[in-house]
C-alpha cells in the first residue's frame, strides 16, 4: 500500500483534497474515484504504478496541436474515474476499479520506456490522470531531469492544491476537457463545470500550457445556446489564444445517440472564430481544413495535418513566416 498526499485527517475520519468531490471517509471507506481509501486513519492509493497501457503516441492524439507538433510522448495510464460521463471513449480502462493485486511499476520504468522510443515527454492519459497524482509527482521531477516534458490530458477536476504540487513537480502542459454548461454536468457527469473553470483558469495564471477539448456529444451540448455558452466562457477563463478543439463524437459505453453530424461541428467552429477565439480545430474529422493552424492575424498555413500526422510546419522562432505574428505553444 502506498500512503497519499492531499489528505487531511478529521475526528471521524479523513478528508480527500485531491479533487472537487471533497470526499469525506472513515476507515474501511472508498472514495467516489474508487481509487483511494482509508485504513486504521490514514489514506492510501490503489493506483501508485498501478498502469493500466502504456505506449508511445503522437501529441497531436491527445490533442496538442501547439505543444510540440510532430514528436511523441510515452502514454500511460491506470484506473477508473472521478467523474461518470456515460459517453465514455475509454471506458474499459475507466470504469475499473483498480486492481489491488498488481505489479507496480517505478517512475523509472517510464521515463526508460521514454527514452527508448525517442520520446520527447511523458503523458498521463486514457483515464483520469489525476488518480495517478502520487505517481507524478516522482515521475515528473525525475523525467524533467532527462529533459523530458510532462503532460496531462484530463477533466480538470483536480483542486489547485494538488495541480500547484504537479507544476512545481514538473507539469508542462495540460489538455482539459471542457464537456459543457452547469446542466450538461449535473445531468451526465457527476460533477460541477464551475470547477474545471477554476482548473482551466489555475493552470493558466501557474503557466501551464493549455489546450481546451470539447466533446460535442448529439442532443447533450450540440445546440447553439450550449456551444455560445461554452465560447464565452473559454473566453473568460482561458483566453483568447489558447486554442479549443471540437471534436466528434461516436457512440461509446452506455450512449448510442448517433455522431455529432458534421454541420454542427462547423457551426461551433464558426462561433468560436466570429466570437474571437484564435486556434480553433476540429477532432475525429480526417482531413478537414480545420484540422489545420493558421495565422490568426493574416490567415497563412502555419501547420498542415492529416488526423494524426503534421505534414508541414512554417513557422519561424514561434512566428508565423508570413506576417511575424507571434503563435501560442511551444514548437
Amino acid at each position: 500500500m502506498y500512503e497519499a498526499k492531499a489528505y487531511r485527517k478529521v475526528r471521524d475520519g479523513v478528508v480527500c483534497y485531491l479533487c472537487y468531490h471533497f470526499c469525506k471517509l472513515r476507515d474501511g471507506e472508498i472514495g467516489k474515484c474508487r481509487a483511494r481509501f482509508v485504513k486504521n486513519g490514514k489514506l492510501y492509493t490503489l493506483t501508485y504504478g498501478n498502469v493500466s497501457a502504456m505506449e508511445s503516441r503522437p501529441m497531436e492524439i491527445k490533442p496538442f496541436f501547439h505543444f510540440l507538433p510532430s514528436k511523441t510522448a510515452i502514454t500511460f495510464s491506470t484506473y477508473s474515474c472521478n467523474l461518470d460521463c456515460p459517453w465514455c471513449q475509454n471506458w474499459h480502462l475507466s470504469k475499473v476499479s483498480p486492481p489491488k493485486d498488481y505489479k507496480a511499476l517505478n517512475p523509472e520504468d517510464i521515463v526508460e520506456k521514454a527514452l527508448i522510443f525517442g520520446d520527447i515527454a511523458t503523458c498521463a492519459s486514457f483515464n483520469e490522470p489525476t488518480l495517478l497524482y502520487e505517481f507524478l509527482l516522482d515521475l515528473f521531477g525525475m523525467a524533467k531531469n532527462y529533459r523530458l516534458y510532462n503532460t496531462m490530458v484530463s477533466n480538470g477536476y483536480i483542486t489547485p492544491l494538488a495541480l500547484k504540487n504537479l507544476v512545481k513537480a514538473g507539469l508542462n502542459a495540460m489538455n482539459i476537457d471542457l464537456k459543457g454548461d452547469e446542466e450538461v454536468y449535473k445531468k451526465y457527469c457527476g460533477g460541477k463545470v464551475k470547477n474545471v473553470l477554476k482548473t482551466i483558469e489555475t493552470a493558466r495564471k501557474l503557466n501551464v500550457h493549455i489546450e481546451v477539448v470539447c466533446l460535442i456529444v448529439t442532443d447533450v451540448n450540440d445546440d447553439e445556446d450550449c456551444i455560445r455558452w461554452i465560447v464565452e466562457n473559454h473566453l473568460k477563463y482561458a483566453d483568447s489564444y489558447i486554442p479549443i478543439h471540437f471534436t466528434r463524437y461516436f457512440p461509446a459505453y452506455l450512449f448510442d445517440k448517433p455522431p455529432t453530424p458534421i454541420e454542427k461541428m462547423e457551426r461551433a467552429i464558426e462561433i468560436a472564430k466570429r466570437e474571437g477565439i484564435e486556434f480553433v480545430y476540429i477532432g475525429n474529422v480526417p482531413g478537414h481544413r480545420y484540422e489545420n493552424t493558421y495565422c490568426p492575424n493574416c490567415g497563412e498555413l502555419l501547420i498542415k495535418r492529416y488526423s494524426y500526422r503534421v505534414l508541414d510546419i512554417r513557422l519561424r522562432d514561434n512566428r508565423c513566416w508570413k506576417c511575424g505574428k507571434e503563435i501560442y505553444g511551444l514548437f
